[in-house]
């Protein structure tokens, strides 16, 4: 009896022990899912902050940028076209056009152009950019075609053209028709003029504007075409035309942009065909003057001309 009384009691406690395990237990559960159940409250109020402030903050900084952007251009307009007191131009200048077209866009100091300075068409292409050394005095140019092909390029030195000058064809873009050398503005030195694969056409000098020394034109592939000599701007001396094939055409002299003296024509085998003598620019035989220096003329001029791609001409 004692022994079922005791079993009865332990398994009393056993359920009863149970029962606490089971709260326990559901007790545990329910803290941890208020404990979850809170914290996801907290990350939804945590995203609902930053979604106020990265609001807010955008449109501050839209806020912030526009009166920027209003101060700047406002600041700007009343900031150009500065003269100082002593009625020098000043900073940052823009001249138009009678039709509101930009003229000049660039920058002074003392009057004298600072920095990068562009001038343009009336169609509102570029026309031309020079970058100024800090006192205006040097400049390095690059000029351009109305179409918007590089025109030429060279250095300025007060105003005045200074050392190594390029200049380009306005219809070939990039084509390099010519190059010279200037000094205060006036042509000095080597002159040179090139056929569209870059080889040399013609090579003469200059000295203050004016030609001197050996003048030399070459056929494309190369070979010599004309020689002869200038002094003071004015042919003299020696005067030779070749074929392409390098056989001799005609030869003579000159003095003061004149023919004198002995003249020859050849015939293509390098033999003499005829023989012309010069006074002053006239044969002493007038017939033969009629007959052969005609033909001694259209010679000399188409030999004397170079082939022009800008206007399908010729230069000179």
């Amino acid at each position: 009896m004692e022994k079922a009384n005791s079993l009865n009691h332990n398994g009393s406690q056993s359920k009863n022990q149970i029962n606490i395990k089971r709260k326990q237990t559901k007790g545990q559960f329910n803290g941890k899912y208020f404990i979850i159940r809170n914290h996801g409250r907290f990350f939804v109020l945590l995203y609902e902050i930053w979604r106020f402030l990265n609001m807010n903050l955008k449109l501050f900084i839209t806020a912030s940028l526009l009166a920027i952007s209003i101060g700047t251009a406002g600041q700007t307009e009343t900031h150009i076209n500065i003269t100082d007191q002593q009625g020098r131009k000043q900073g940052h200048w823009i001249k138009k056009y009678p039709n509101e077209i930009t003229m000049y866009d660039g920058y002074f100091k003392d009057d004298h152009p600072v920095g990068e300075f562009k001038r343009y068409f009336e169609n509102q292409s570029i026309k031309s950019v020079l970058i100024y050394s800090d006192d205006g005095k040097k400049a390095i140019a690059t000029f351009y075609h109305p179409n918007g092909n590089i025109s030429s390029k060279g250095s300025y030195i007060g105003q005045m053209k200074e050392g190594k000058w390029q200049f380009f064809s306005a219809i070939t873009n990039g084509y390099l028709i010519s190059e010279e050398y200037y000094s205060k503005n006036l042509k000095n030195g080597l002159s040179l003029k090139f056929y569209p694969d870059s080889t040399i056409a013609e090579r003469l000098t200059y000295l203050n504007d004016v030609k001197r020394g050996e003048w030399t034109q070459y056929y494309p592939s190369g070979a010599v075409c004309l020689k002869s000599n200038y002094l003071d701007g004015k042919i003299n001396g020696k005067f030779e035309v070749w074929s392409e094939n390098g056989s001799i055409e005609f030869s003579g002299q000159y003095k003061n942009d004149s023919r004198d003296g002995l003249w020859f024509i050849y015939k293509n085998d390098g033999t003499i065909k005829y023989k012309l003598e010069y006074l002053e620019g006239v044969t002493k035989d007038r017939q033969m003057d009629i007959d052969e220096s005609d033909f001694l003329d259209s010679l000399e001029k188409n030999k004397g001309k170079i082939a022009d791609p800008e206007n399908n001409g010729v230069i000179r």
